[in-house]
């Protein structure tokens, strides 16, 4: 989980945390500080520090180590690959010395190890003093960093607590550096999906400082997720004057549109988008959605069936044309049966309602009603 690094004889780490115990590392520790042998006693307040990375004592001793006229972070040296566990004891260590870029970019590292574990959650980190003193460049960086982070936790909720310290750290560094444009993109893209409307501020004085691509993407991409379509459309529609053949915007935009039950304006879009990229699968899979839904006819959700077929299985191309599909038969609903499942599963009593409507009654008293079809 964590990797691992060469062990001392007679002092392996445990490949699981959990089997340390912080508090014996601890006295460990003092015990090798008390005869002089730091370099000891800095193993064993990395160890504690992977186990318990808030524990006041590790802390305590960590400080006693870096004030130490031998010690500091040195006793922590940086290294090409280097494990939690040092990433942690140097970061802090840093911090101690007021070095608080290259600090902060270790936490960062240590945080895509275990993204759901509080390794920020200390006074260090969320102090306003760290945000003043701190590069804003390296804050911005570390907001990108953890967006990535962010995208592979498979919950959100899994890892809010670990993101507090950050969230903190960023809100008093945009207050810190009022008229750094990265730092309030980054910070915009960062905080977007805890908070929506923080973003849209941040995102807002990215493009006051210094109109960018990437600025009014995470502006259109708030001011969606707080349900100003209007205005989202248009921050996306300035944002393709500085890249006019961002398949990306056109795809955020044909989702948002759709989604909305704009459907012309999505068809457009996708059309717009298919001039570009003949090949885009989320362009195509709106314009069969839109076919679909309007008509109902049978030769659109096969397209739709054959395109989720053709996309690399877990991709997140093939969970939009799945989601499509979903939609599709939403829009395409009244309120007699209701489709659920996996898109494999709706596709399959799409067809039987399908087989059954040439039988019996129209296919548009037999699709499930508005916001029944499970995603």
């Amino acid at each position: 989980m964590f990797g691992k690094r060469p062990s001392r004889p007679g002092d392996p780490l445990p490949d699981d945390p959990a089997q340390i115990d912080a508090r014996q590392e601890i006295a460990a520790a003092t015990r090798a500080y008390e005869r002089g042998d730091l370099q000891h006693a800095a193993t064993h307040v990395e160890h504690a520090l992977v186990a318990a990375p808030t524990l006041p004592e590790a802390h305590e001793m960590l400080a006693r180590l870096a004030s130490h006229p031998d010690g500091g972070s040195r006793l922590f040296p940086r290294a090409d690959s280097m494990a939690v566990d040092r990433c942690l004891a140097r970061a802090h260590t840093l911090a101690f010395e007021r070095k608080f870029d290259e600090a902060l970019v270790l936490l960062a590292m240590a945080q895509a190890f275990a993204a759901q574990t509080p390794w920020a959650d200390v006074p260090w980190v969320t102090n306003p003093d760290t945000a003043v003193a701190a590069d804003p460049d390296f804050v911005a960086r570390v907001a990108m960093h953890l967006l990535d982070v962010q995208r592979a936790a498979p919950d959100l909720h899994g890892i809010r607590r670990a993101m507090q310290p950050y969230l903190r750290l960023v809100r008093n560094a945009t207050a810190a550096h009022p008229g750094h444009a990265r730092l309030h993109g980054a910070a915009a893209y960062f905080v977007r999906r805890f908070d929506a409307a923080a973003a849209a501020r941040y995102a807002e004085r990215a493009d006051h400082l210094e109109p960018s691509h990437a600025a009014l993407v995470v502006l259109g991409m708030a001011y969606r997720d707080l349900g100003r379509v209007d205005d989202a459309l248009a921050a996306f529609e300035r944002a393709l004057t500085f890249d006019p053949a961002s398949i990306g915007v056109y795809a955020d935009i044909i989702d948002m549109l759709f989604d909305a039950d704009r459907l012309d304006e999505s068809l457009s879009y996708a059309e717009r988008a298919l001039a570009i990229d003949p090949d885009h699968p989320c362009s195509k899979a709106t314009v069969l959605a839109i076919k679909f839904s309007r008509t109902r006819h049978g030769e659109y959700l096969d397209g739709l069936s054959a395109l989720y077929r053709a996309q690399p299985g877990g991709s997140h191309e093939q969970g939009h044309v799945g989601h499509l599909m979903f939609e599709a038969c939403q829009k395409a609903g009244a309120r007699t049966t209701v489709i659920q499942g996996t898109p494999r599963q709706v596709l399959r009593q799409a067809k039987r309602i399908m087989r059954q409507s040439k039988k019996t009654r129209p296919l548009r008293y037999l699709l499930p009603p508005i916001g029944q079809c499970a995603r």
